[in-house]
């Protein structure tokens, strides 16, 4: 049981150009779920069937506290404007990497393709087509303008925002005020720790094709993970939420 937990930790999904979603522990099992609904009646296991059967039932009908008694710890690397997001679910316990103490790394996410603006859904954006527009962009030196994709311009920004923030660091300006210079693409980096109840509201929100496309790529890595330590749990929920659509 030991080996095949030592297995699991550390296993990590690669998301965007250079986020990941990194499993740094847990605690608990389906069984534990199963152990802590049954506590209620103080009686014993009846067989893996079950316990499938009464955990399947515990989710279905939304009795959840059993859920809450195992736990998931995770390493994740996003990029700011997608953690403004994600800390949006408070129920969590969270760690950020601190810009004050420590200089950013040169990470910045770069789309290779863009997103239309929903004409109809003010909050949402359109998926599937092949989108790199050119767009205007100043020339400082010579106060012209010139016309390159966007993804280009992106990444001449983020060269050009990266290069002034370290030069600010080497005059002396502390690093909580240089940060200012830096777009909301660069990378950031998180511990966090969910009880699963909660975890599974996240994925359920965030692994949906309402929610914007780079967080739904962090909720899929983590229902990955999830399906690996809780495969009763994801198993019911999949099933769950397929009824739901």
């Amino acid at each position: 049981m030991e080996d095949n937990r030592r297995t699991k930790i550390g296993k990590t999904i690669k998301v965007l150009d250079h986020g990941y979603v990194r499993l740094v522990d847990f605690m608990g099992s389906d069984e534990r779920i199963v152990e802590a609904a049954r506590i209620s009646y103080n009686s014993p296991s009846k067989g893996e069937a079950q316990d499938k059967k009464l955990l399947r039932y515990l989710y279905k009908n939304s009795h959840t506290s059993p859920f809450e008694q195992v736990k998931i710890a995770l390493n994740i690397k996003m990029p700011i404007f997608i953690m403004r997001q994600y800390v949006r679910h408070r129920m969590q316990n969270l760690n950020e990497v601190s810009a004050r103490y420590t200089q950013l790394p040169n990470e910045f996410y770069i789309p290779s393709n863009w997103r239309r603006q929903d004409l109809k859904n003010k909050q949402g954006s359109v998926i599937g087509e092949d989108f790199n527009p050119d767009v205007n962009v100043i020339v400082i030196e010579g106060c012209s303008e010139k016309t390159i994709p966007a993804t280009k311009a992106l990444t001449d920004h983020c060269h050009r925002s990266y290069d002034l923030y370290e030069e600010m660091i080497k005059s002396g300006i502390a690093r909580e005020m240089a940060r200012m210079v830096l777009p909301v693409n660069i990378y950031t980096e998180i511990y966090t720790t969910w009880d699963l109840k909660n975890l599974l509201h996240f994925i359920a929100l965030r692994d949906d094709s309402h929610a914007q496309a780079e967080i739904q790529e962090y909720g899929k890595a983590i229902k990955e993970i999830c399906k690996d330590i809780f495969p009763w749990t994801m198993e019911v929920y999949e099933e769950i939420q397929s009824n739901k659509s």
